[in-house]
C-alpha cells in the first residue's frame, strides 16, 4: 500500500455521527455515572480511531462529495490531502446539537483554515461550500 484514500459510498462523504446510536449510549442505563462513563469511552475510541488517519505512516487522501457534516469534518481534517466535487458542502453541526465538535475538528481545523475561520464555522453550523473551503486553505 503506497497510498490511502477515503471516500463515502452513494451520494455523500459523510453525514455525520449516528444520533440514534448517541443517544442509545447516553440513555442505555439508570446509572448516571456508569451512562456518563460508558460515553467517554466511546468518544475517546472514536477520537482514537480519528487520530490513527492522522498518524498513518502512508499518505491519507480525502475524497469529498456531496455532504461532510460534523464527524466527516474529523475525519477529513486528519487526513494529509482534501479534494472535493464542485457540488459538496461542510458543516460543522455539533453546535445546532448542543454537543462539542471533539473528535479533532476544534484541534485540526484552525491549522488548516486559521483560527478565526474555524471558530466561526464551528460556532454558527452554517454550510460552507468546497470552493470557500478552498479559499481558507
Amino acid at each position: 500500500v503506497s497510498v490511502i484514500v477515503l471516500s463515502g459510498t452513494g451520494d455523500h462523504f459523510c453525514s455525520g455521527i449516528d444520533i440514534k446510536t448517541l443517544k442509545s449510549i447516553t440513555n442505555d442505563s439508570g446509572d448516571r455515572g456508569r451512562s456518563g462513563e460508558r460515553l467517554r469511552r466511546d468518544i475517546k475510541s472514536l477520537q482514537d480511531a480519528i487520530t490513527a488517519i492522522e498518524r498513518c505512516r502512508k499518505p491519507v487522501i480525502a475524497a469529498i462529495k456531496g455532504a461532510c457534516i460534523g464527524g466527516g469534518i474529523d475525519i477529513v481534517t486528519a487526513c494529509d490531502i482534501r479534494y472535493c466535487s464542485e457540488d459538496v458542502f461542510f458543516s460543522v453541526k455539533e453546535v445546532d446539537l448542543g454537543i462539542t465538535a471533539d473528535l479533532g475538528t476544534l484541534q485540526r481545523l484552525p491549522g488548516i483554515v486559521g483560527f478565526g475561520n474555524a471558530m466561526e464555522l464551528a460556532l454558527t453550523g452554517r454550510r460552507f461550500s468546497g470552493q470557500e473551503a478552498k479559499e481558507f486553505g
